[in-house]
């Protein structure tokens, strides 16, 4: 079973719950780009999963916190089932840079030999 991120380890502990949610949210768009627009992916389902569910906890836990997040806009009603529909409610800016991001990713996992998490 797949661990998902360590939440309790640094730099995280340090983080408030509005930089922590927003870093899972970035890192489950740029997996979703990868995934729907590239039909590649550097992670398993079972850790998209597990990294989701950390997310929709959080999003429940602090839910005023989860509307001041970046990614709020787009991920308002995020419930882990699916990304498909994320790329595609992102600002133009904030496509662009995440598809930058998910190419790197994509090539780095690639050169590395393309193990999953």
């Amino acid at each position: 079973m797949s661990k998902g991120i360590d939440l309790s380890k640094m730099p995280f502990v340090y983080w408030s719950p509005v930089t922590t949610m927003s870093y899972l949210q970035r890192r489950i768009i740029v997996y979703s780009i990868m995934y729907y627009r590239y039909n590649e992916s550097c992670v398993s389902d079972r850790y998209y999963d597990t990294i989701s569910k950390q997310l929709c906890g959080l999003q429940k836990q602090y839910p005023e916190q989860f509307k001041r997040t970046e990614y709020y806009y787009a991920m308002y009603d995020f419930d882990g089932t699916t990304g498909f529909d994320i790329p595609s409610r992102l600002t133009k800016s904030d496509l662009d840079r995440l598809t930058r991001i998910a190419s790197a990713v994509l090539r780095l996992w690639q050169e590395d030999g393309g193990k999953m998490l």
